[in-house]
């Protein structure tokens, strides 16, 4: 047979002149897709966030970036291997490896098949699937490298029969892939061939899903009456005439290049929202650009909050991952409960909004009285308005400090009519917190008592309490029979907050100490006590309870070394009493009342008198943690 120059395309579903022409100057096989020629497949942007008011609406632009190569392709060569095809057979056993190596770099899955066929009359079988279905790219090679130019000598062969074989389960087709079967010859089908007419082949194919290339090598006739012509349009392939037997290769992986797809898509969207995309498919040519838009919809009575659609875009019906998620926040505008002392001033209700929005929000709002009245806070009403971006404002509300004993009151401001937003919390409640303390703390620090002989004592009124400190740096006391001598005396109390009329908070206290660096007690010649550094500490601290604030107690002390009649005793900071002869030594005893606390570091208890050392107290008189 002759054969021209040059590829024809008379047809839009054959390969384009230009485009194959440049694919073979620009080295097609060893680079089937130049470096610029397309961002990845998938859809582009992939994310897309706004903000939208309840009943707003926006449009977005996307396109989808099809894969050069059909997704996941099985793919099938299929050779007229008469005695006419040698040069062609030859340029595809050549460039074999790198056809298939293009194929796989696009499209990973790609698993590949080959088969041949003759005229079944006269080289029977007339049919022959060369290799199965794999990914194994040496063993589809070896396919190919079987198929021997021979035979043949009338015109008609039986390429017809060898699709109809194809499609009818002569090779197992994957599930979910591109079926393409890839036939090159330079002959003319015999229609019906093998017994299948050309109308039953097509319906053959397409019940099975798949596409055919077709290449007719030079000016043969395989097209012969646009019979073959007939099947790639019918099944949505591609049909390539006059192509030289030296460039064969060349038309078959452009011929796979040049398949269309069509792109459509699928949406879930939550509650609030509705997409629609336009248009509901796109066919391009595998490779090209798909554009879309899309528009997204809240509901009039959406809620604040964050709501997401997604749109999948299959390519040929099935899905790829090419999702697209979009991400609506739909603002809510809040106001929150405050608790505000008495004396503050004025009441200041924080209102937000959860995103910032593009667009200009506003809400109003109005105050509304409660168990505090027109004494107790001045009223109002107004509208607040969110500027673009602004999330944060406040609501002032000037209140009255009276001079009222009174049980905590409050009152309330409620939001309306929101324009730009969605009203999540419209209603808070303010707390006014009277700042009469309903008592007083109690506190008092001894450094040293011996029968009411007393060395450095903070705050001998002991209620209230207050700031005080007394320190000594030794002093010796006598009590009949008992002597104690002492050094680095001091004795401290602190009132936490100075001013007790400040409405009462946690951690509001009342601290005594009392501390002593060396001391020793003789009683008679009968016993000698010596110890090391002595410290005491009691506390009362205002603390939320299951009813409130009220006062908590507590009461520490240590000793860092203790000796009698010269012998060392071993304590811990837990209470002890150790027994005497002349009477009991006690030690870190601590002592709780409904109404305060007693820290002891030492107690001597004899039948002739009591020595105490280290004592801090700390309470109160009625509650001075509530106001």
């Amino acid at each position: 047979m002759s054969h021209q120059n040059r590829w024809t395309a008379p047809h839009r579903r054959r390969a384009s002149l230009v485009a194959l022409a440049v694919l073979a100057t620009a080295g097609l096989l060893s680079q089937p897709v130049p470096a610029s020629a397309a961002a990845d497949p998938g859809v582009e942007p992939s994310a897309v966030t706004r903000t939208l008011p309840p009943g707003g609406t926006a449009t977005i632009s996307k396109v989808v970036h099809t894969p050069a190569v059909p997704p996941n392709p099985d793919i099938v060569f299929l050779a007229d291997t008469t005695g006419s095809m040698g040069s062609a057979i030859d340029n595809v056993k050549t460039n074999a490896g790198e056809i298939l190596t293009a194929v796989s770099t696009a499209q990973p899955s790609a698993q590949f098949a080959v088969a041949d066929y003759r005229d079944v009359a006269v080289d029977p079988p007339g049919f022959t699937v060369d290799q199965a279905l794999t990914a194994d790219q040496a063993a589809v090679q070896a396919g190919i490298g079987a198929w021997t130019a021979g035979g043949g000598g009338d015109i008609a062969e039986d390429g017809l029969n060898a699709l109809y074989q194809l499609a009818t389960g002569a090779v197992t087709f994957r599930g979910g892939g591109t079926r393409i079967v890839v036939i090159f010859g330079d002959a003319v089908s015999h229609d019906p061939s093998n017994g299948h007419t050309r109308a039953q082949v097509i319906a053959a194919l397409q019940a099975a899903g798949v596409r055919v290339v077709a290449v007719n090598v030079g000016a043969g006739g395989l097209n012969s009456g646009g019979q073959i012509e007939a099947v790639t349009t019918a099944t949505g392939g591609v049909f390539l005439n006059n192509v030289p037997a030296d460039e064969v290769a060349d038309a078959i992986l452009a011929g796979i290049q040049a398949i269309e797809v069509t792109v459509t898509h699928e949406v879930e969207c939550d509650a609030p929202l509705s997409l629609s995309p336009t248009p509901a498919s796109r066919t391009v040519t595998s490779g090209d650009d798909a554009p879309f838009s899309e528009t997204v919809n809240v509901d009039g009575d959406a809620a604040g909050g964050t709501y997401q659609c997604e749109v999948d875009f299959l390519i040929d019906g099935v899905s790829h991952g090419y999702v697209q998620t979009l991400t609506v926040h739909v603002p809510g505008i809040s106001v929150y409960d405050l608790s505000v002392n008495e004396g503050a001033g004025t009441a200041s209700f924080t209102v937000t909004l959860s995103v910032p929005a593009p667009h200009p929000v506003s809400v109003s709002y109005a105050t509304a009285t409660g168990t505090a009245g027109a004494a107790d806070f001045t009223g109002g009403a107004g509208l607040i308005t969110f500027a673009p971006n602004e999330t944060l404002k406040s609501i002032t509300v000037p209140i009255v400090d009276d001079t009222v004993n009174e049980p905590n009151e409050t009152f309330k401001v409620g939001l309306s009519s929101p324009a730009g937003a969605a009203l999540t919390d419209g209603s808070a409640e303010a707390t006014i917190i009277d700042n009469d303390r309903d008592g007083v703390f109690t506190c008092q620090a001894t450094a040293l008592d011996l029968a009411g002989q007393v060395t450095s004592r903070a705050n001998a009124p002991h209620n209230p309490c207050a700031d005080d400190s007394e320190a000594m740096p030794n002093n010796t006391l006598n009590a009949g029979l008992v002597t104690v001598t002492a050094t680095g005396l001091s004795a401290g109390s602190d009132l936490t907050p100075d001013n007790q009329n400040s409405a009462p908070a946690a951690g509001d206290k009342a601290v005594s100490s009392a501390q002593l660096d060396s001391t020793k007690i003789t009683v008679g010649g009968l016993v000698t006590i010596e110890l090391g550094v002595i410290s005491s500490t009691a506390s009362a601290t205002c603390a939320t309870g299951p009813g409130g604030l009220s006062p908590q107690y507590a009461g520490s002390s240590t000793i860092s070394s203790l000796k009698i009649n010269g012998a060392t005793v071993t304590i811990g900071s837990g209470p002890t009493t150790i027994p005497l002869a002349v009477g009991s030594l006690k030690l870190n005893s601590t002592t709780t009342t409904a109404t305060g606390v007693v820290q002891r570091a030492v107690v001597l208890d004899t039948l002739l008198t009591d020595v105490v050392i280290g004592e801090a107290k700390a309470g109160n008189s009625a509650n001075p943690c509530r106001a």
